[in-house]
């Protein structure tokens, strides 16, 4: 898994946190994000991730459309990951290459959490302030722990903080969000002009 994927993979954790409800005590609070981005026609959102590994760091700007919980595209500078039910694209725009692969959404990885799968995802202590809400959660299976910050007013997610215990430091910063439309860039990535490498062989 290269590094440009393991960022994209974390941005994930933004939406399944924000787009799907909990059955636990801030299950109120998580349906009402929920219900802000599960707006008929889709959600368009833009971000800014800044990574810190090691002694390297790197940020990059990254628009995410889920137009449902089965089809989403993450546009990032150096690649494209786009998931179609059970299946997953990731172009590569520098050397023309589309891998194709399965997808499966009953296993635990990053791209499944959009599709439901929560259980390795537990929620700790919510703070609610004036204008924002900070929601703190750790995923243990990935030995990693981390805050969400969500605009009280509007439950959009405002800013989410991921970390580990190898001091590796992740921010991704919402810039906005708002609806996707019909003008996505979704429906324009298909494997017509790439060179395909197709895994699900």
């Amino acid at each position: 898994m290269n590094h440009i994927y393991k960022s994209l993979n974390k941005l994930l954790i933004i939406v399944c946190l924000v787009s799907i409800g909990f059955s636990d005590n801030n299950s109120t609070l998580l349906d009402s994000v929920s219900m802000a981005l599960h707006k008929e026609g889709g959600i368009l959102i833009d971000a800014t991730i800044e990574q810190v590994q090691v002694e390297n760091e790197w940020t990059d700007y990254i628009t995410v459309e889920i137009v449902d919980s089965t089809k989403f595209i993450f546009i990032a500078t150096e690649q494209i990951i786009k998931v179609d039910a059970d299946t997953i694209y990731t172009f590569t725009p520098n050397t023309n290459q589309l891998v194709i692969d399965h997808y499966y959404r009953n296993e635990f990885n990053m791209l499944s959490l959009l599709s439901g799968n929560l259980s390795q995802i537990k929620l700790g202590e919510v703070q609610k302030r004036i204008r924002d809400t900070i929601i703190n959660f750790t995923i243990p299976q990935i030995e990693s722990r981390g805050k969400i910050w969500i605009n009280s007013k509007t439950y959009y997610p405002i800013r989410i903080v991921l970390e580990d215990d190898l001091n590796n430091h992740t921010t991704i910063t919402i810039n906005s969000i708002k609806p996707l439309r019909f003008q996505n860039q979704y429906k324009n990535y298909t494997d017509s002009g790439w060179e395909i490498i197709d895994l699900r062989e």
